[in-house]
């Protein structure tokens, strides 16, 4: 069954039909509408793709890729932030009429492969080098439209992203505003590059306003590779009492961290204080709840989403490059090593009286009070 002989069959256009199968009922009368729906479905009426495709041009699909380097593909898509973006993406894409392919490549060839020939009529892509983001937008004719890249000063590609520097300064100094001086910042690589690199500037940044002197020794990291992790923790150990706060460069790690500390008989954050990046499901599951900073992943996937259907739809074609607003969550996973304010000291010199008979005795600290003779 066609368009055509449904149209034939019910009296109507073929263009009725189709707007009825694409949901554009703006014109049309609820009953002519529920009419063509009982016709689809006696029909069981399925659009075809490929028909459509040819007589649009365009494909509908908009492809969604990441890149994360030494991780193998279903581990880099059981990372929370990931897989939390990955629903939000698909999610607008949906409803802007669009579908969605989703790649997670393993290094920046494989990327630019799949923009030259899959039949994508633009593409999202997440979790490259600034470099490597410039090479791909020169050898592709696609639109393209980049998550969380940093380019040199000056350079124009339309990317959605997070103020990174701006979020872990917050997190810096809400860290020393609780007493903490010797603090070793965790990331998961020798040299940090991209949105961790930002992170480890707004790191920087907050300790020197601080009058802190950075310290390479208070850099270290952990591998990405799962297996090696319990070995690094427990290296990492070795700094519980040197340093008081392990600052982690995403929840991922951190949550880790508490559980694999918590396991081994370590105090969190009795013993050390620990504190993530991205407020992510992990960080509100975990006990205690981690201190971290808050990005809106659905917002983030909305504006990339929207960035590249404009480009798509000839709505825009001015370039953009946006960093969303973070914010410091204060969990219970970072002590306070300041006395609180106003404390009252324990009394030394305590005198028992009963009421009414009240009397001003000298060299004491304190009265007790009781409605009865005899002391306790």
């Amino acid at each position: 069954m066609t368009i055509k002989e449904i149209a034939e069959a019910l009296n109507v256009s073929t263009a009725t039909v189709s707007n009825v199968i694409h949901g554009h009922l703006e014109k049309m009368s609820p009953d002519t509408a529920e009419m063509i729906r009982k016709k689809i479905e006696e029909y069981q009426y399925i659009p075809n793709m490929g028909a459509r495709m040819l007589a649009k041009g365009a494909s509908q699909i908009i492809g969604v890729v990441t890149n994360y380097p030494n991780r193998k593909e279903k581990f880099a898509l059981q990372d929370p932030f990931v897989s939390e973006i990955i629903g939000a993406l698909e999610n607008a894409i949906r409803s802007r009429g669009y579908y969605m392919m989703l790649r997670a490549a393993q290094n920046a060839p494989e990327i630019h492969h799949i923009a030259q020939t899959w039949n994508a009529d633009g593409l999202i892509v997440m979790g490259l080098q600034g470099n490597q983001c410039r090479e791909l937008a020169r050898v592709t004719r696609k639109p393209l439209v980049f998550i969380d890249c940093y380019f040199d000063s000056g350079e124009k590609y339309n990317n959605v992203g997070l103020a990174d520097q701006e979020g872990m300064y917050k997190l810096t100094k809400y860290v020393l505003s609780l007493g903490h001086r010797s603090i070793a910042f965790i990331g998961d690589q020798p040299e940090l590059w991209g949105v961790d690199c930002q992170r480890l500037k707004g790191h920087k940044q907050a300790l020197e306003k601080a009058g802190i002197s950075w310290d390479q020794d208070n850099y270290d990291y952990i591998s990405k590779d799962s297996a090696n992790r319990e070995d690094d923790f427990r290296r990492l150990s070795k700094r519980i009492g040197r340093n008081t706060v392990f600052m982690f460069t995403s929840d991922y790690y951190a949550v880790e961290a508490v559980n694999y500390y918590t396991d081994h008989g370590f105090g969190i954050p009795s013993d050390i204080s620990i504190t993530g990046f991205d407020d992510n499901i992990l960080s509100h599951i975990v006990r205690p709840r981690l201190t971290t900073v808050h990005q809106d992943v659905t917002q983030k996937a909305d504006m990339a989403v929207k960035s590249i259907v404009d480009l798509l739809e000839g709505v825009s074609s001015r370039l953009v490059d946006v960093r969303l607003k973070p914010r410091v969550i204060r969990g219970c996973s970072i002590k306070n090593l300041k006395p609180e304010k106003h404390q009252i000291e324990t009394p030394k010199k305590i005198i028992f009286c009963y009421a009414h008979n009240i009397l001003m005795y000298k060299g004491f600290d304190a009265i007790l009070f009781s409605d009865s003779r005899e002391a306790p």
